[in-house]
């Protein structure tokens, strides 16, 4: 009795282990899991928010050269180009701050400094979006918009990343090349040359993306001083910067108008600029004043968003 006792228990349900395709059926699980995650790192390491901006100001440049008469296939391989060109400069700029980001509290829990991914396997992705960006522009659109990517390209991971960030406080205005040549690229696709208002358009985005800039330096200081990044806010102080912020905002609004000059524009985005940029120089000028110099540089910050959407929005709208 004792015998068949012991086999029984031997037998029972609670005592038989699980069978081999639950554990297949909970690694698949998991599978399906990490998959969905993994793609939204190396996604993440692109930066798409930088990525959409950037095709925005593409698009303003197709639209303006084309006085609103898009070439639909030029536009959007220019479009996908251009894209990819930017989306690989920001993944080569993840692979290149891999040592500094876990030492900011902004860029801690990016996937490379968490190891959710290989460093090889970013450069890689890097290098391979801007071979399949520059290729795009430069077999399906022409040589020069594909020569303009490949020139912001160049200063952004090169001149920027590699030279100038981590060596002195004016790496802000050295990036700001990179970030000034997506309405080239816009431009050059249609025109197939640069004339006046290209250049306006590159000298707008150029001056915008330094009190931009540097309103976030202020904001995320410490963490920039924790990296020992050199940017003006941390070998300076905020005085300085805030004289910088006023100034480069100052020189936005003339250079905005000038497009009107050039007849690139109508006199609605005359006006719309004049409120724009009358709203973000006043704005500016209030550093004058004791206040928040934290507050104030967010509010600046987020300003510079809403006013560079604002007018390329108006820039479309506007078009002559």
């Amino acid at each position: 009795m004792d015998q068949q006792a012991a086999l029984e228990a031997k037998t029972s349900p609670s005592s038989v282990p699980a069978l081999p395709q639950d554990s297949e059926a909970s690694a698949l699980s998991v599978e399906s899991s990490v998959a969905p995650s993994l793609f939204k790192d190396y996604l993440n390491l692109t930066k798409p928010g930088i990525t959409m901006s950037n095709m925005m100001m593409t698009f303003t440049g197709l639209w303006l050269a084309s006085a609103g008469r898009l070439p639909i296939l030029v536009s959007i391989l220019t479009l996908i180009g251009s894209s990819l060109v930017v989306m690989s400069g920001c993944t080569l700029n993840n692979y290149m701050d891999r040592d500094i980001d876990p030492l900011m509290a902004r860029t801690q829990g990016r996937p490379l400094p968490n190891g959710r991914v290989k460093p090889w396997t970013v450069m890689v992705l890097g290098i391979v979006l801007g071979i399949v960006g520059l290729g795009t522009l430069g077999i399906f659109v022409n040589t020069i918009s594909a020569l303009m990517a490949m020139i912001g390209l160049f200063f952004y991971v090169i001149v920027y990343t590699g030279m100038t960030k981590r060596t002195t406080t004016l790496s802000t205005v050295v990036g700001s090349v990179s970030g000034a040549m997506p309405p080239l690229i816009g431009w050059t696709a249609v025109a197939g040359s640069l004339g006046e208002t290209a250049w306006l358009l590159f000298a707008f985005m150029f001056i915008w993306q330094i009190p931009h800039f540097l309103s976030l330096g202020m904001r995320r200081v410490k963490d920039y001083a924790a990296a020992g990044i050199p940017l003006l806010p941390v070998v300076y102080g905020f005085e300085p910067t805030k004289r910088q912020i006023i100034s480069w905002t100052a020189a936005l609004l003339p250079i905005s108008l000038m497009l009107y000059v050039t007849h690139a524009v109508s006199l609605l985005y005359v006006a719309v600029a004049l409120v724009l940029g009358g709203i973000y120089l006043a704005k500016a000028l209030r550093a004058l004043r004791p206040r928040d110099d934290l507050v104030w540089a967010t509010d600046m910050f987020k300003y510079s968003l809403i006013y560079l959407t604002a007018m390329s929005a108006a820039m479309v709208v506007g078009v002559a």
